[in-house]
């Protein structure tokens, strides 16, 4: 095996990874890498003793529940060590990954687990593709900020239709609550993603104001985080909450609903400008004197070239790029993730998700 953070052994014929003190975005690919060896190599069923770690980030949670997904696909799983008290048990149930990925109090309780001869199977969504990833054609609609809308078809019954919403995908609330129910798996699962989703990008955004600004590496792999979570939950709320995004969004004034649009299709275009792998260090000034990184600022960025996209893909990029000048631009990471987090955290709580399908969008 590799050279890792993560030591292991054997024990009652499964590999036992035992976690360090903290895991999150400069970490968390060696986790990944050890999962991923144990695997290629025919164990499908991995412990991960955390009963030493005292913080994990989305990051880490997110790649716990990736690694069970993959070994639940082989005929395995991942298994957690989390002791009954402490800080890192408090985020899991939180987070609602008590409910996903099996957990033990002990390692002796781990190891001797038997799973149920037909052990139920959960559904789980497949990792997000790549920001940034060029879409198709038929992925390019209006942004918040009124961009005219080009039409696309309707992810349930294929009919054309106007979006309203730069995520949208169905034609209406009937073809959404259908396809949901249509792609409803475990109801537990389901009704926790949007809450787990919410908690990742709020933990993420937690820990702005902590990281020091003397630790650039962090500091940048923190702002990506949080950029990456907020991006992810507008575009779920999106898609298949919107009568609570557009009712949330109501409530405010004309100003502050152009601000929150603007600021989130700012957003999506410093998640793009990250994926492409350009320099986050290029986009935020870090200035001088300031020790937390919430103080940076978005730097103003001369307007990238798109003529290699679709012309609508075009008309989307050029959008957020105006977005991001318009509202990230001179402007500091605190009041960027300010706004956006608490946007969409109301937008989260008032669509109030349920383990039964019912908050799915009514008709």
């Amino acid at each position: 095996m590799p050279a890792t953070g993560y030591p292991f052994q054997m024990a009652g014929g499964m590999p036992v990874v035992t976690a360090p003190a903290g895991i999150d975005a400069t970490t968390v690919s060696e986790l990944r890498a050890i999962l991923f060896e144990w695997l290629s190599r025919g164990h499908t069923t991995v412990v991960v003793d955390l009963t030493a770690t005292q913080f994990c980030d989305s990051a880490g949670l997110r790649e716990l529940a990736w690694a069970h997904k993959r070994a639940v696909a082989h005929g395995g799983e991942l298994r957690l060590v989390v002791p009954a008290e402490g800080a890192l048990q408090r985020v899991f149930t939180v987070t609602g990954a008590t409910g996903i990925i099996p957990h033990f109090p002990t390692l002796r309780q781990a190891l001797a687990y038997q799973p149920a001869a037909a052990a139920r199977s959960l559904r789980w969504d497949s990792p997000p593709e790549p920001a940034g990833r060029p879409a198709s054609a038929a992925a390019h609609v209006r942004e918040h900020s009124g961009q005219a809308a080009d039409r696309r078809s309707c992810a349930h019954c294929g009919a054309a239709f106007a979006p309203q919403h730069e995520d949208a995908r169905f034609c209406g609330d009937d073809c959404r609550a259908a396809w949901n129910f249509e792609h409803l798996g475990d109801p537990d699962v389901e009704a926790s993603a949007l809450n787990w989703s919410i908690a990742a990008m709020s933990e993420a955004a937690a820990r702005l104001p902590v990281v020091r600004a003397w630790d650039q590496e962090r500091a940048f792999a923190a702002i990506g985080e949080a950029v990456w979570w907020t991006t992810m939950v507008d575009a779920i709320l999106v898609r298949h909450y919107t009568r609570a995004y557009d009712a949330v969004m109501a409530g405010h004034t004309s100003a502050e609903r152009r601000s929150i649009a603007e600021t989130l299709a700012g957003l999506r275009f410093a998640r793009n400008w990250i994926s492409r792998g350009a320099p986050l260090g290029e986009a935020i000034e870090p200035g001088t004197g300031t020790r937390r990184i919430t103080q940076w600022t978005w730097k103003p960025i001369p307007e990238p070239a798109y003529a290699w996209l679709p012309p609508r893909a075009e008309a989307w990029e050029l959008a957020r790029y105006r977005a991001y000048q318009a509202r990230l631009a001179g402007h500091t990471i605190r009041e960027t993730f300010g706004q956006a987090v608490t946007f969409l955290t109301l937008t989260g709580a008032s669509a109030a998700p349920s383990t039964d399908g019912s908050n799915q969008q009514p008709s």
